[in-house]
Formats: C-alpha cells, sequence, structure tokens
C-alpha cells in the first residue's frame, strides 16, 4: 500500500506541476499579445480610429480575464486618448482615472512613460470642459514624472501642451518659452512629428495675433517638415495655413496655390473634413477676387460635400450604437468568463487531489450546465439588446426631426421680429415727414401685413396664392416708404394653389429692395418677379436694375433678410433632404448705366397638403 501511495503522490505531482507550467505559459503568451495590442493602438489612433478602438478593446477584455494589471492600466490609458479623439470628455476622463488608478498600486508602474502619458492625456481632457485647476496640475505633475525618469520624449509632450495652454490664453511669452524647451528636448529624441506641430501650434499663435508674416515663418517651417520627412498625409493642414494666412494677407495666387495642394493632398487620402474646408477657402478666396462663378462653384461643393458628410456621420452614429451593443456583449461575456475561470481553478484542485474521474464527472455536468445557461441568458441578452437598439434609433430620428422643426420655427420668430422692426421704422420715418394720407396708407398695409405674419408665421407650408399676397402687400409698403421710386412685376407660371414653405420669398425680395434698390441714385428702378414650375421644382427670379451687389462690400453688413432666408434654405434641406439653393449674381450693364442684380432660388416640391388653412381677410375686414 506504501509504494501505492508514492506512486499516486508522484503522479499527482507531475500533474500538478504540468498543469501549472502550461498555465503559465498561457498566461506570458495573453500579456504579450495584451502589449503588442496597446502598441499597435499608439501607432494607429491617429490614422484608423475605428481600427486602433478594435485593438485596444481587444487588449482590455484580454487584460481583464487573465489578470494583467499593467495590461489593463495602458489599455485604460489608450482608450482615454480615443474617447479624446472622439471628442467624447466624459469618458475619456473616466478612463485615464481609471488608469491611473491602477498604476498607483504598484511602485514600478509610476516610473514609466505611459503613467506620465496617462497624466498629459487627462489634462488635454480637463482642458477641453474648461477646468483649468486640473489641466496644469496633471501637465505639471507629468514633467514632474520625465524629469524623475529623465525621459526627454515625456518631457518635451508635456512641455509642448502646457506651450499649447499659454497659446490658446495668448500668453505668447509663456507659450513660446515651453515651445522652445518641447523643441529642444524633441530634436534630442528626433521626433519629427512633435517638431512639425509646434512650428504649427506657433504659427497659429502668431495668426491669431493678426502677424501674419510671423504666422507664414512657422508654417513654412511645418511645411518643409512634412516634405523632408515624407509625411504626406500631413502636408493637407500645412498647405492649408498657408493659403489661408496668405487669404488673410490678400496674396490671393500664392492663396490659391497652397490650397490647391491641400485640395490634393486631401483628396489623396481621403481626408473628407480637410476638403471641406479647402473649398471653403477657395470659394472665399474667388469671392475676394471677384471671380463669382468660381466662388459659387466652390460654394456649391462645399455644400454638396457637407451633405455627404452628415449622412457619413450620421451613419458612423448608427455604426457606434451598434459598436455601444457589442461592447455591452462583450461586458456579459467577460463576466461568464470569469466565473469560468473559477470554475476551472476548482476543476484544477480536483485534479491535482487526484480524484480524477470525478472531476471529469462534474466538470462534464458543469459545462452541460453552464452551456445551458449561458444559451438562455445570450437568447435574453440578445433580445433585449435588440429592443434597446430599436428604441434608440426612433428616438434617435424623432429628436433629430424635433430638432429641425424647432430650428425652423426660431427661424419664423427672427423673421417676425425683423419684420416688425422694419415696418416700425418705415412707420416712424413717414410720420417725421408730415404726410397724413401716406400714414394712413402705411398703416392699413402694415395692419394687413401683420394679419398675415401672425396668421402664417407658425405654418410650415402655405399655398403660392397666399405668399404672392402677401408679398404685393410688402412691395406696395415698400412703394409708399421709397415715394414710387420702383415698380414691380410678377408674373406667375405655376398652379396659384401649390403649397411653397412659408415665408420664403419675402426676406429676398427685402434684401433686394434695401441693399440694391434703396441705394440706388437712378431713375426708372424696376423689381422683376418670376415663379415658375419645371417638373417638382418651383423657380423664383428677382431682378432689379439697381445698385451691383460685387461693387458695394459695405453691402454685406446688413443683408439680413438674405441670412436668415439662407438659414431657412438650409433647413429645409436638412429636414427634406432635398437640395434647396439660392443663387446671386451681378447683372450686366445694358443699354443704360443700370446694372442690377439677380436672385434665383430653386425650391424642390414635396407636394404635401397645407398643415392649416387660413385665409387673409379683405381690406374692409381689416
Amino acid at each position: 500500500m506504501s509504494s501505492l501511495n508514492r506512486k499516486v503522490c508522484l503522479l499527482l505531482f507531475l500533474l500538478h506541476t504540468a498543469a501549472t507550467s502550461w498555465l503559465c505559459a498561457q498566461s506570458r503568451q495573453t500579456e504579450a499579445e495584451v502589449d503588442t495590442l496597446n502598441a499597435l493602438f499608439n501607432q494607429t489612433y491617429t490614422v484608423d480610429l475605428s481600427k486602433a478602438e478594435q485593438q485596444v478593446s481587444k487588449a482590455l477584455d484580454l487584460s481583464i480575464q487573465s489578470g494583467y494589471a499593467w495590461g489593463e492600466a495602458n489599455s485604460r490609458s489608450n482608450y482615454c486618448a480615443y474617447y479624446l479623439k472622439k471628442d467624447d470628455f466624459t469618458k475619456a476622463i473616466e478612463s485615464g482615472l481609471a488608469a491611473i488608478k491602477i498604476y498607483d498600486k504598484e511602485e514600478k508602474y509610476k516610473n514609466t512613460f505611459e503613467y506620465g502619458n496617462t497624466f498629459i492625456r487627462l489634462s488635454k481632457s480637463f482642458y477641453m470642459v474648461n477646468d483649468d485647476s486640473r489641466t496644469k496640475a496633471y501637465c505639471y505633475q507629468a514633467i514632474a514624472i520625465a524629469e524623475r525618469i529623465n525621459d526627454q520624449h515625456l518631457l518635451a509632450l508635456g512641455y509642448e501642451h502646457l506651450g499649447n495652454i499659454y497659446s490658446i490664453a495668448l500668453q505668447v511669452d509663456s507659450a513660446l518659452y515651453y515651445y522652445n524647451r518641447a523643441k529642444k528636448d524633441f530634436i534630442k529624441t528626433n521626433y519629427i512629428s512633435g517638431l512639425a506641430n509646434l512650428a504649427t501650434n506657433t504659427g497659429a499663435m502668431y495668426s491669431d495675433k493678426g502677424d501674419h508674416q510671423e504666422a507664414i515663418k512657422y508654417f513654412k517651417e511645418a511645411l518643409t517638415v512634412y516634405q523632408n520627412n515624407n509625411l504626406n498625409a500631413a502636408l493637407t493642414t500645412g498647405h492649408y495655413n498657408m493659403g489661408f494666412t496668405y487669404h488673410l494677407l490678400k496674396s490671393y495666387d500664392k492663396a490659391l496655390q497652397h490650397t490647391d495642394s491641400a485640395e490634393y493632398y486631401a483628396k489623396a487620402f481621403k481626408r473628407a473634413n480637410s476638403l471641406l474646408k479647402a473649398y471653403m477657402l477657395k470659394a472665399q478666396i474667388y469671392g475676394a477676387m471677384g471671380n463669382v462663378d468660381s466662388s459659387g462653384s466652390y460654394y456649391e461643393k462645399t455644400i454638396a460635400l457637407k451633405d455627404s458628410i452628415q449622412n457619413d456621420n450620421y451613419k458612423k452614429e448608427l455604426a457606434s450604437l451598434q459598436t455601444q451593443s457589442d461592447v455591452y456583449k462583450k461586458e456579459t461575456e467577460n463576466q461568464l468568463l470569469i466565473k469560468d475561470k473559477r470554475i476551472a481553478v476548482l476543476y484544477r484542485n480536483l485534479a491535482i487531489a487526484g480524484i480524477a474521474g470525478l472531476v471529469i464527472i462534474l466538470g462534464f455536468l458543469l459545462l452541460n450546465q453552464r452551456l445551458r445557461i449561458q444559451r438562455r441568458v445570450k437568447n435574453r441578452l440578445e433580445e433585449e439588446v435588440a429592443l434597446r437598439t430599436q428604441e434608440i434609433f426612433r428616438q434617435k430620428e424623432t429628436i433629430f426631426h424635433t430638432n429641425l422643426r424647432l430650428k425652423l420655427a426660431l427661424n419664423g420668430a427672427k423673421f417676425d421680429s425683423q419684420f416688425v422692426f422694419n415696418a416700425l421704422n418705415t412707420l416712424q420715418k413717414v410720420v417725421l415727414q408730415q404726410r397724413p394720407q401716406d400714414v394712413q396708407e402705411h398703416l392699413a398695409r402694415l395692419a394687413q401685413l401683420m394679419q398675415y405674419v401672425l396668421e402664417k408665421s407658425p405654418l410650415n407650408q402655405v399655398t403660392l396664392a397666399e405668399a404672392i399676397k402677401m408679398l404685393e402687400y410688402f412691395l406696395e409698403l415698400e412703394q409708399l416708404r421709397l415715394d414710387n421710386r420702383f415698380t414691380y412685376n410678377i408674373n406667375i407660371q405655376a398652379d396659384t394653389q401649390l403649397p411653397i414653405p412659408a415665408l420664403l420669398i419675402q426676406p429676398y425680395v427685402e434684401d433686394v429692395i434695401i441693399n440694391s434698390i434703396e441705394p440706388s441714385q437712378e431713375n426708372g428702378l424696376y423689381l422683376n418677379i418670376k415663379l415658375a414650375i419645371a417638373g417638382d421644382t418651383l423657380t423664383i427670379t428677382i431682378e432689379d436694375n439697381g445698385v451691383k451687389r460685387g461693387k458695394d462690400k459695405s453691402l454685406k453688413q446688413h443683408m439680413q433678410g438674405f441670412k436668415v432666408g439662407q438659414e431657412r434654405l438650409d433647413l429645409l434641406t436638412q429636414l427634406t433632404h432635398k437640395n434647396h439653393l439660392v443663387i446671386i449674381e451681378d447683372l450686366p450693364a445694358g443699354a443704360g448705366s443700370h446694372t442690377g442684380t439677380k436672385v434665383t432660388l430653386q425650391i424642390p416640391m414635396e407636394n404635401q397638403p397645407i398643415e392649416a388653412k387660413l385665409e387673409l381677410k379683405d381690406e374692409e375686414e381689416v
């Protein structure tokens, strides 16, 4: 019996040793995989945020499952950088603080680059939520760690961020001091990207101060670094900064040259937001050069790309919701895996005790039971997640449309206030000129218009006939105010019962009268309005022979009616997913000295019934 006992003990010892060795090997393999994933995240999160999120998510899951504290701390720190990149600063702060909490448990973790870099990421996050005290405190903490462990790269990152803080606060001397200290350390560590960022940030600081020549010098330095080191993806930003600054300096040829380069690299590297900025800048440059056609073309490209980006953002939001759903599933699976780990430990202890047969039977029963529980829990969770996801989608769509309609109502309120202000100013002018008969007529027209605005402004749509009637009242009122200095003609080539958006035409007509007709000193002024339907698009053309917009730059400060109308068109475009356009162009001079302006509105028709029917009362009832 003693010999048999010795053999059993030896067998149990060998089994225990083999199991322990296997578990250690598996643990080392998992830790190596976690460290590799965290390193890959730091290389890819500035280029491909979606791929980086997959890497850090897997690293965090493996760290939690294996109990690898160092890997978990680094993963949560990387999640801080991920959420900071996504502008979700609350989650960025939560992740960063969770990482610091894990680092603080081990003294050896506090003497690492990752520990100090986490403080820099937290400092940036607190800065974005306007917590100035903790912003500087965490930045100084990172610098202290870098000095303690003598890490020049970490020290440079801390000085760079501190310089950015003072730069945005327009404390130029302090910002330049820390930028220079960061530059010395970046040169020592040969961190090319950091040197380019310093030059770019310094240039932006001088540009904000209005010293554009100095800004050009630093932007050129950054651009040279990008070009010499084949950082082609960053050339988009470098050329855009140069183009924007030359535009401010009114060096339009150089501005166009750099903006063309920015557009090229944005397309080459598929950077939609950078391309949008390049289109907008080119439209502004051509506008400043007086090239109306090119400016209008790039404004149209800007609008089209902006709509495309908004659609992409909406798809990304849906993908984000799906990701949240997947994370919820993963967390549940992690909890099950933790339970599995405990069960595995129990299996191992039973095996070491030598009750191999009982362990096998019990393991089979437990595994079978766990699988049944997993299936039930998984099915229940999948149903719950599906229901919650559908509800989130419905709520998001409802909030989106409600927000647009509220903005549309607010736009109508802007028009109401602007209309009342202009009407009362006109009435005051007539009274001061002591024209009793005109005052009486003015009051009658004003009463009709006030009734119309109060009745129609809450509506989404009115008939074309109602819109024309209101427009005629307004034009008669303006004729009275301007002593009949102009005539008008309204040509309708469409069904007068056609529903169109409320308060759509009047802001542009008012803008034409104020900025083109009223400033003109010519005789024989006229205003032609044409409404025609072609297919499913209503085209409204407003022509005058007054002051030419392109020759009088000061008029742009008074185009309040145009701004209200443009805002309304943008909201209608988002709400209906159909493009509502307005085009303003100067008319060439004719036989006389008149030139004038042409405003064209292109309104897609929805063919929907009007929400309410309110008829304007006759003059006698008013």
